[in-house]
């Protein structure tokens, strides 16, 4: 029987960090798979800021304000990125379609899981973009998700709080039941990261703003 793509891509780490039997290289497998659409997409995402920011200079003067900017920049980059997600991951299941590979059970909660914790990635990578670091942004987010997973894949306590975790269907309750990590409420934090996200992106270019004009 043929794996689902949509599984296989956006499912993330099916084996279990806490049995004796772990077979490290297909986790490995694995885990590269999941980077991989992440990947993409923060590649796509980069290449909009840096389109956007060629004509950024001369779209500023029609905002009264900073936070005005701001919002306008984050929330447009934001939905390039959504976009580019959603359209990474109905290829996939277009794909299975072709495939007639029977994959319909559980597809809404792979979508559900990777779809906000791509977002939650996107809108990191939007408000690093305005640091000094922003060349290394995507480096840094993907290495921030492989360091979380490790950390979370190897111990039961860590797991549950663990970034690098939430999005993954194959390391969620909805799989592994009590074994998994929370549904909901790895949902409601990465919701309220996105938040402060976005919070801490409007502190910094008030920051700088200030610092201009003494």
């Amino acid at each position: 029987m043929e794996q689902s793509i949509v599984f296989i891509f956006f499912g993330g780490v099916s084996e279990d960090g806490f049995s004796w039997a772990v077979d490290i290289e297909k986790m490995l497998i694995e885990l590269t798979r999941w980077l991989l659409p992440i990947g993409i997409c923060l590649l796509a995402e980069g290449f909009c800021m840096e389109k956007w920011k060629k004509i950024e200079p001369l779209s500023c003067c029609r905002y009264e304000t900073v936070k005005i900017w701001w919002r306008h920049k984050f929330f447009r980059n934001l939905l390039y990125g959504i976009s580019m997600a959603a359209v990474l991951f109905l290829a996939a299941i277009a794909v299975d379609i072709l495939r007639a590979v029977n994959f319909y059970g559980e597809v809404w909660k792979v979508f559900v899981l990777w779809f906000v914790h791509v977002i939650t990635i996107m809108s990191f990578f939007i408000v690093l973009d305005l640091t000094k670091f922003r060349t290394l942004a995507p480096a840094f987010l993907l290495l921030l998700e492989v360091v979380t997973f490790l950390a979370g894949f190897q111990s039961i306590r860590a797991a549950q709080f663990m970034y690098g975790m939430w999005g993954m269907y194959f390391q969620s309750e909805w799989y592994f039941g009590e074994m998994g990590v929370s549904v909901v409420p790895s949902l409601i934090i990465q919701g309220i990261l996105l938040v402060i996200g976005y919070l801490i992106g409007s502190l910094l270019l008030e920051r700088t703003t200030q610092d201009i004009q003494r």
